[in-house]
């Protein structure tokens, strides 16, 4: 199995040699091209100017998610380089922005050549990985470095874990020393299952109830007065996929026959659908507009205002903000099979949450807001549409709804601190060994 895994990772590594010089190369081979390990020169001298911690989230949500572990390791560990990896041009963007790290790269793909082009730049002091990047060769070079690998904020979905059956023996020799922070029982259970040893598996929580509600920036309060929300009311559709946009278009039509003020505000998950997104907005007859073009402008155009309006959001790490700006939020991801998204986020906002029947990813913390009366579960278009329309006649019900959500997402606080009380012991036994060694 590892020999077939690193096979076929070298081919991979490859073709994205080749892509890298091929001016028309498809986008997909591009992106493996990015990721072959290679150092601009600022990044080489800020990778030679000390010991490093290297934190790795796939994701703009889990980039989201551990920022504020970032920021305590910077601030616990001063004296060392904090280094921010993604996967995706669009993550990398983001990781940029953040303040509290040194240097953003893009994670190297598993394959001896980038691993070796990157690893060979740092001195790393410890790897912190977020949910289930587990990249078996790039955990195996670092183990027999005597390098400390962390999963924070871990999870392993029951369809992650049906999917990754056939890798069980890969993972068991990547995860025999990874120290696991696991988000519950049922997640540190299946990472025992993956290979790891139950003496390094903890229950710690999420890093995503760590996040609280996003402050509104100046540019989502102007996009909030030019459509006029929260005073008219707004329903935002986050992190959408392929097949839920049309239904979302569906039903809102319908709705703004009796709620002639609302407006509906969709977030795709991937940036690149956008073109396709709008496509189907003008397909069902809605005016549309994007969130760009509101910020851009000082003086918004008076059709904004009218309704029924589609504003799509085209612009990362806003969708939290406009959370804020909503009466309603549906998180999507969950009315096709993709297993659901970050449901904290409308919680930490306050309100109320609905989802879809697919939430796998994230089915602990939704099974708790429902529980609480914080959420609701639809199974299609006619479920959705009653459930907006009731929340949507009922203010008062809606409010008390995102009151508990809210509760929900406060009550899970604490994560951070176990992760790093865990975090801390398993870097003060590294160097230990390590001095030992020496000695």
């Amino acid at each position: 199995m590892r020999g077939a895994y690193r096979g076929i990772m070298q081919m991979l590594a490859a073709a994205g040699a080749v892509a890298s010089a091929m001016p028309g190369a498809p986008p997909r081979w591009r992106a493996v091209a990015d990721r072959l390990g290679r150092l601009d020169a600022s990044a080489q001298a800020m990778a030679a100017s000390a010991p490093a911690l290297w934190v790795h989230a796939a994701s703009v949500g889990e980039l989201t998610a551990v920022r504020p572990l970032v920021g305590e390791l910077r601030e616990r560990f001063p004296g060392r380089v904090i280094v921010v990896s993604t996967l995706t041009r669009t993550g990398l963007a983001l990781a940029r922005t953040m303040p509290e790290a040194h240097l953003a790269v893009l994670f190297p793909l598993d394959a001896d050549g980038p691993v070796e082009a990157v690893l060979e730049r740092f001195r790393l002091e410890a790897f912190l990985f977020t949910e289930t990047e587990i990249w078996p060769l790039w955990l195996e070079r670092l183990r027999a470095e005597q390098v400390p690998c962390i999963m924070v904020s871990g999870r392993v979905s029951e369809r992650t874990a049906r999917r990754a059956r056939w890798l069980r023996s890969l993972y068991r020799a990547a995860l025999a020393e990874v120290t696991c922070c696991m988000q519950t029982e049922d997640d540190a259970r299946r990472i025992v299952a993956f290979g790891a040893d139950p003496r390094r598996v903890h229950v710690a929580g999420s890093l995503k109830f760590e996040t609280g509600a996003a402050a509104v920036s100046d540019e989502v309060a102007r996009l909030g007065r030019a459509i006029g929300a929260p005073e008219q009311p707004l329903i935002v559709a986050g992190s959408t996929h392929e097949g839920e946009e049309a239904v979302l278009a569906g039903v809102y039509q319908r709705l703004a026959l009796a709620h002639r003020d609302v407006a509906l505000l969709l977030a795709p998950r991937h940036l690149e659908r956008l073109d396709a997104v709008e496509e189907v907005v003008r397909r069902a007859g809605l005016p549309l507009v994007r969130a760009s073009e509101l910020l851009a402008d000082a003086a918004p155009p008076p059709h904004v205002r009218e309704r029924p309006l589609v504003i799509v959001l085209d612009r990362m790490g806003l969708l939290a903000q406009c959370y804020r700006l909503a009466a309603v939020a549906f998180v999507g991801g969950s009315l096709v099979p993709v297993g659901g998204h970050n449901v904290l986020e409308p919680a930490q906002a306050g309100v109320p949450v609905l989802v879809g029947p697919h939430t796998d990813n994230a089915r602990d913390v939704v099974d708790r807001l429902v529980a609480a009366g914080g959420a609701l579960r639809v199974r299609d278009d006619d479920t959705l549409a009653l459930a907006l329309d009731h929340l949507l006649a009922e203010p008062g019900a809606a409010t008390v709804m995102g009151q508990r959500a809210r509760a929900v997402a406060q009550s899970g606080q604490g994560a951070l601190e176990r992760h790093l009380k865990i975090i801390t012991a398993r870097l003060s036994t590294a160097r230990f060994a390590r001095r030992g060694a020496e000695e």
